[in-house]
């Protein structure tokens, strides 16, 4: 592969109309790099107790069914792995770390290889309201394909930051309407509420009276469907409707 076809990959991705097009620009990528198979998943933090994941793969599905159908993303070191890492790692030397050492994580990993995922590499990236997004990739043979996987690198990480943000904006497409607005007054209260000032304090920041403050954050708690005013920033954080004052 080189980087015009690389690009010639991503342009594509401005067509994108559904995740089944995503789906097929990915295993075009899988051709082009002769790796074949991948997985791109999302872990999106709707809740931290409860994490929605969304994955588009073609893995051999009597794994993914066994997968999911164990949970096994709570002892998969490749899941670890991406919450605290942004670097590429290739599977042979994931399991070599001694941090990744507990039994379950490596017979997890020897379960993959009997279902023919027998070695490969991960892309962690983060999206902007902090979800935690990987494109793995893996080959199906016992084989050492160690330049192949580590040519592939390079490609499938610039590829994957595409792959997040085409597949954001399909969700936007998808939730449309339905997705919840903040007015600017909504999101100053809000945004202070998030630097630990009382309603009274924000009420002299934003020249407002304290009454108006607490209509606003009242309102801020029912849009985002949230339990308290904690739970409202917490919420605004994670959806982006709240950044940081450049």
């Amino acid at each position: 592969m080189d980087t015009q076809q690389l690009y010639a990959i991503i342009n594509k991705l401005g067509d994108i109309k559904n995740t089944q097009e995503l789906e097929t620009i990915c295993e075009e990528f899988c051709e082009l790099v002769e790796i074949p198979f991948y997985l791109f998943g999302v872990i999106e933090q709707i809740s931290l107790h409860a994490p929605v994941i969304h994955v588009l793969s073609n893995y051999p599905k009597p794994w993914l069914d066994i997968y999911f159908k164990q949970n096994s993303q709570r002892v998969d070191p490749v899941v670890s792995y991406i919450m605290t890492q942004q670097s590429p790692i290739r599977w042979d030397s994931l399991v070599q770390r001694e941090e990744f050492q507990d039994p379950k994580q490596q017979e997890l990993m020897r379960a993959a290889k009997e279902h023919g995922l027998h070695n490969g590499f991960t892309v962690p990236i983060k999206s902007a309201s902090g979800d935690f997004v990987l494109l793995s990739m893996a080959i199906g043979d016992e084989d050492n394909h160690c330049d192949k996987l580590n040519a592939a690198i390079p490609f499938a990480h610039t590829l994957a930051t595409h792959l997040l943000e085409c597949y954001m904006l399909l969700k936007v497409k998808e939730k449309g309407k339905g997705e919840a607005t903040l007015t600017q007054r909504e999101t100053d209260c809000l945004f202070w509420a998030s630097e630990g000032k009382t309603a009274w304090e924000i009420s002299k920041i934003i020249d407002v009276s304290e009454r108006t403050v607490l209509f606003h954050l009242n309102n801020c708690t029912k849009k985002l469907d949230a339990s308290n005013r904690q739970h409202a920033v917490a919420l605004a954080i994670k959806k982006g409707l709240l950044k940081p004052n450049l």
